[in-house]
Order: C-alpha cells, then sequence, then structure tokens
C-alpha cells in the first residue's frame, strides 16, 4: 500500500504545483532528488518551491514524504513531526486535496494514532469515490472503528 502512496504522489507532482515557471522547477527538481534518495535535497528543493509559491499544497505534499522517507532511514521523531506538519499545510492549503489526506492518514495510521487516520480516509473517499485502493482503506476505517 505504501508504494501505491508514492505513485499517487508521483502523479500529483506531473500534474503541477499550479505556481509558476520557478516554483515547478524546483518541484520537479525536488521530485528528482527524492527518487534518488536524496531527501535532504529534495526537502530543499521543495522549499525553493514553496517560498516562490507559499500556496503550493504539492510541495508541501512532497516535503512530507521526503520526510517520511527519511524518518524511515534514520528513526529520528523530529522527521516524523516535519511529515505530519508538511500534510496538515498542504492540507490547509488545499481543504480538497485528498492525497495529503490518505498520506497524513497513513502516517498516524502505521504509527499507531489510528484513531486520527479513519476521519482522514474517509474523508478522501468522499472527495475521490473511486480511489483504487478504496477496499483497502475501508478495511482500515472499519478497523479503527471496531466494525467488522
Amino acid at each position: 500500500m505504501g508504494r501505491f502512496f508514492l505513485v499517487l504522489t508521483i502523479l500529483a507532482v506531473m500534474a503541477g504545483c499550479g505556481g509558476g515557471d520557478s516554483a515547478e522547477k524546483y518541484l520537479q527538481e525536488g521530485f528528482v532528488y527524492f527518487q534518488q534518495q536524496q531527501y535532504d535535497q529534495a526537502i530543499a528543493s521543495y522549499e525553493k518551491a514553496i517560498k516562490l509559491e507559499p500556496k503550493a499544497a504539492t510541495a508541501y505534499n512532497m516535503m512530507g514524504m521526503a520526510y517520511r522517507f527519511k524518518f524511515q532511514q534514520l528513526r529520528n521523531p523530529e522527521f516524523q513531526a516535519k511529515e505530519i506538519e508538511a500534510f496538515q499545510k498542504s492540507m490547509d492549503i488545499d481543504p480538497k486535496y485528498w492525497v495529503a489526506m490518505i498520506n497524513l492518514g497513513a502516517t498516524y495510521y502505521y504509527r499507531g494514532d489510528k484513531a486520527k487516520s479513519a476521519p482522514l480516509f474517509k474523508k478522501a473517499l468522499a472527495l475521490n469515490p473511486d480511489h483504487p485502493e478504496k477496499a483497502q482503506l475501508e478495511k482500515m476505517i472499519q478497523e479503527v472503528e471496531g466494525k467488522p
């Protein structure tokens, strides 16, 4: 399932961040670094994109993904806190950005804060009812809510 979330994030990057050419350039640069597992460089590129386009929800989402992978490498809780902060900022900018909702929900779910994940998954599915991982997300919601 984690691989699917990565694919969704990649598709979101390809769709663009809605900013100018320079912000888009840094977003794409960050994505290249991300693919190369150079997460510090990716984060720096996303920060540059955000500086040029402060309302770039996609850049915040991608920054959250870079922090997720950095956390998985180093297990430093500071990186997971930054991951959560970036996904939340993405959703603050665009309350209908279901990709960030699923990413934040997955973060909460897999770190054991499952009660926080279900509302995010539900909202994301309401916004994107044809989500290809709908059955898996519904199963996770049912697990959280204690329904069979």
